[in-house]
């Protein structure tokens, strides 16, 4: 018994074709089923997916049915909507369908494993997947000549001081055009950002964000408190060329994922109207590069490197909060935090607790062998002794040469024997009397202490662990 699984693709290049459009591929499919006398089991769609991929949700899910026995026939109005990848295309045909025992019929393409094959049906794959990269290629082509032509990827307001007219040409609004203007006269005399920002929202000057809403109802400019000027505010508009009347496409790029500068954006001269001339653009910029950066507060960790997140294992950043009055540890990605009052704390409490640990037997096990040790050197001096008498007996040596070694050897063995003496002799005080009153500071822990790993498990509250150094 057939149990039929319908599946149709639609990309989002297709969606304003309405011969491929999902509602006609069914169908059609549907027509289809219905003549040959096929019970549809379950319908399967994909929107918006390309068929070069197969990572597709609604395709994995048809998969996965196939493997669970839910459907054993799948039907599609043409290979090209399947995929047009014809190598992998070719996989499932050839391998995962006749393994399976899957029934596949491409109603257009007139295939059918099981029943009427086409022979050039495997043509009309290559070709889907040419027509693919060749659609590609056309979008590229496209795409370039627009990025030198015209102005790319803006929106309504997109340029405060700029509005479009009816023809959907940028025109310049004359109120805004008169704030640009005097941002750049502003910061010209001397004016920081944020004292322009804050006269601005003195004078219930609309902002950018305020002017995009009243124009265009895009609310996108109101979230985050940018309704009212703010020095990033002031700091777009200055740095933007576009207010020379130049257009920029294409001004980042991303390389391995990261967005960067491009060096070599698209530029259209005299592509928008000007409200600030290059000149002064220019001067703005030279001011800017010489006012002096404003730095940010580097503290330095009394632990560097060593205190990790124990979410994430990155190094947590160290830092202070004017709220806590206090310094802390704060991881950049989970926001593990631990105060350094409770971590020096939980560290003085853990060393002095691993200190107690160490017995007396410990430092007179150290000392006996220390001691034998001794004795061993002594063992070997009397032996070199030996050999230089030896050696002197028959003759290999001068006297002079003799006595001059074997002094030097007696006073060796002199001053071992005089330090075995004083081992032995030495009283052995409690290893807990001599750790008492110890001053455990940043010096002592950062010799002791390899690292320590924080998890946060409550307000002020942690999962610590400290590894040593003197632990395995």
């Amino acid at each position: 018994m057939s149990k039929v699984g319908i599946y149709a693709r639609i990309s989002r290049s297709d969606n304003l074709d309405f011969h491929i459009s999902i509602e006609h591929q069914i169908e059609g499919i549907t027509e289809y089923c219905n003549s040959q006398h096929f019970s549809i089991t379950k319908i399967y769609k994909d929107i918006g997916y390309s068929g070069k991929s197969f990572d597709r949700p609604a395709f994995k899910e048809m998969l996965q049915d196939i493997e669970d026995g839910i459907i054993n026939t799948i039907i599609v109005k043409d290979l090209s909507r399947f995929g047009r990848n014809h190598l992998e295309v070719g996989k499932y045909l050839e391998e995962t369908f006749l393994i399976n025992d899957v029934r596949f019929i491409a109603i257009d393409d007139n295939y059918d494993n099981q029943g009427i094959i086409d022979e050039s049906a495997v043509f009309k794959n290559i070709f889907n997947e040419m027509y693919l990269k060749d659609i590609r290629k056309k979008i590229k082509t496209t795409f370039d000549f627009k990025s030198k032509t015209q102005l790319l990827n803006s929106k309504l307001g997109a340029f405060y001081g700029l509005r479009l007219d009816e023809n959907k040409n940028f025109i310049i609004d004359e109120e805004p055009a008169k704030v640009v203007k005097r941002i750049y006269d502003l910061y010209i005399q001397g004016v920081t950002t944020k004292q322009i920002a804050e006269l601005l929202n003195k004078e219930h000057i609309v902002s950018p964000g305020q002017y995009r809403y009243n124009q265009y109802n895009d609310k996108s400019g109101l979230k985050n408190r940018e309704s009212a000027w703010r020095d990033c505010s002031i700091y777009k508009i200055l740095t933007n060329e576009s207010y020379t009347g130049k257009i920029i496409n294409r001004k980042y790029i991303y390389v391995k994922g990261k967005r960067i500068l491009n060096p070599t954006p698209d530029i259209i001269e005299n592509g928008l109207p000007v409200i600030i001339e290059p000149s002064i653009f220019q001067h703005v910029q030279e001011i800017r590069s010489s006012r002096p950066k404003k730095k940010e507060k580097v503290y330095c960790s009394p632990f560097l490197d060593k205190i990790q997140c124990g979410h994430c294992s990155k190094s947590m950043r160290y830092t202070y909060s004017q709220t806590m009055n206090d310094f802390f540890y704060c991881c950049p990605k989970c926001r593990t935090r631990i105060y350094l009052q409770d971590l020096i704390k939980l560290l003085k409490e853990d060393i002095s607790k691993q200190l107690s640990t160490i017995q007396n037997k410990d430092v007179k096990q150290y000392k006996q062998s220390h001691i034998s040790k001794l004795k061993e050197d002594i063992k070997r001096v009397n032996l070199e002794i030996r050999k230089e008498f030896e050696s002197y007996a028959k003759n290999k040596i001068s006297e002079s040469a003799f006595q001059g070694t074997v002094k030097q050897l007696m006073l060796k063995k002199e001053q071992l024997s005089l330090e075995i003496n004083n081992q032995e002799k030495t009283v052995i005080h409690s290893l807990g009397d001599r750790l008492e009153g110890m001053k455990i500071d940043y010096v002592l822990i950062n010799k002791l202490v390899k690292e320590v790993v924080v998890k946060n498990t409550g307000k002020r509250k942690y999962d610590v662990h400290i590894n040593y150094n003197f632990k395995d």
